[in-house]
């Protein structure tokens, strides 16, 4: 057997991924900016709305002219005209005067608030009766509510979601700079594999890790592609390898990595030029046999991971460690976070000390009574261990999360509240 590289923490193959270098820069349409990452902070370049607006439909009006007013002594008040929609108004509000104004209308010079038209009745002629008094500001948006000039609205790293696209267009903002999305290929070895459009003769499974790691990649911003089936062959691995070094910034290879005999994932990487390995092993189950390695390919560093063939170890590694990689590389500045909720775990689960296991769960909703303690409240679900060997995808499938189980742990009592990520 090839022995293994000394078991790194998952905090140190962290800290390896974030010496690779981020990649470069291009601007893109706003439209197509959607999850991808702002290479500069984005200030804001002028007042938003950038104007005082009405929140309601009624009475621009100065404050001052409603003092006390309620429902058996109103206040009066002239209305002296109708504040356009989409234009500056031409009025000026003077003491003793009003003007109509809808939803989104800018306030005319010389008001300060507006009355909403539910406490407004006629009082003959061009006289309005306002029976509520008001405070200066109430129902207005004023000009710089939203952003003021100059405030610092999105950090560089920044990943964008559809509210800041919102909050770009806002501004006008037609293109912006973004870093590039990582070119990944995925590669799958093994003599047991055949492609998932063929059907498997005996002894022979699909290939699954391509589908479900390539859709993992993208949805963590890369643009990423199967490229294809290596035997188990170490010349064929390295030819590959090399071929793929020259096109993509990211080659993850599934299978392969442990130390067995026809295991040449980590040889292959290392041969490569300026190949460097990172980590070969991992403290974590389930994948163990995990590799982190870097190649240089005309000064360009190309990062190479090698994945547990397993299914659900591959995933497993791939959420912990590839998607942070991807997210690196396109320059976010700090760890995701990953949505995370209380649950009572219904049975108890062992774990081994000095490794970080990651256990699949099922969430079953509670059914909620009033003679739930604190304790109980605090959990709106309870988790189900999945068990089963890491070669079954049905294990991820069923699972809605996962239940991380630290190093300096021995595992968790049925009972115990604890915190379940998210599958997203």
């Amino acid at each position: 057997m090839k022995p293994f590289l000394t078991l790194q923490s998952v905090e140190t193959v962290i800290k390896h991924i974030r010496t690779f270098p981020v990649l470069g820069e291009e601007q893109v349409l706003l439209d197509n900016a959607l999850n991808r990452h702002l290479t500069c902070a984005f200030t804001a370049p002028a007042d938003l709305p950038g104007f005082d607006r009405s929140t309601v439909d009624g009475y621009a009006v100065r404050a001052r002219d409603l003092f006390g007013a309620q429902e058996g002594s109103p206040a009066l008040v002239e209305c002296v005209g109708d504040c356009p929609m989409g234009a500056a108004p031409e009025i000026v509000i003077q003491e003793g005067q009003a003007a109509r104004i809808l939803t989104g209308g800018m306030l005319p010079q010389g008001a300060d608030c507006v009355a909403m038209v539910e406490y407004s009745r006629p009082a003959g002629g061009k006289l309005i009766e306002l029976t509520r008094s008001q405070a200066p500001g109430d129902n207005v948006i004023l000009r710089d509510d939203d952003a003021t000039a100059g405030a610092p609205l999105l950090p560089a790293g920044h990943r964008l979601r559809p509210q800041d696209v919102g909050l770009l267009a806002a501004f006008g903002v037609n293109t912006i700079g973004v870093r590039c999305s990582p070119r990944v290929a995925v590669l799958s070895t093994g003599d047991e594999i055949v492609p998932a459009t063929e059907t498997p003769p005996p002894g022979k499974i699909r290939d699954v890790n391509a589908y479900s790691l390539t859709a993992l990649c993208r949805e963590a911003g890369g643009q990423a592609q199967r490229t294809g089936l290596v035997r188990d062959d170490a010349d064929d691995l390295r030819a590959t390898l090399a071929k793929l070094a020259v096109q993509y910034d990211v080659i993850v290879v599934s299978g392969g990595s442990s130390a067995g005999m026809r295991d040449h994932t980590v040889e292959a990487f290392a041969a490569l030029p300026g190949g460097e390995i990172l980590t070969h092993g991992v403290a974590i189950s389930p994948g163990k046999p995990f590799i982190l390695a870097r190649a240089v390919m005309d000064g360009r560093t190309v990062c190479l991971m090698g994945l547990p063939g397993h299914v659900a170890s591959a995933l497993v590694c791939a959420r912990v460690f590839l998607t942070p990689l991807l997210h690196h590389l396109q320059g976010q500045i700090s760890t995701a976070i990953s949505p995370c909720i209380p649950a009572r775990l219904a049975r108890s689960v062992a774990s081994a000390q000095g490794r970080r296991d990651y256990l699949r769960v099922r969430l079953n909703m509670l059914p909620q009574t009033n003679s739930h303690t604190d304790k109980e409240v605090s959990a709106l679900y309870e988790a189900e261990p999945i068990m089963g060997v890491s070669g079954l995808i049905t294990g991820m499938t069923a699972a809605d999360g996962l239940l991380i189980c630290a190093e300096n742990r021995e595992g968790f009592d049925a009972g115990d509240i604890v915190m379940i990520e998210l599958f997203q």
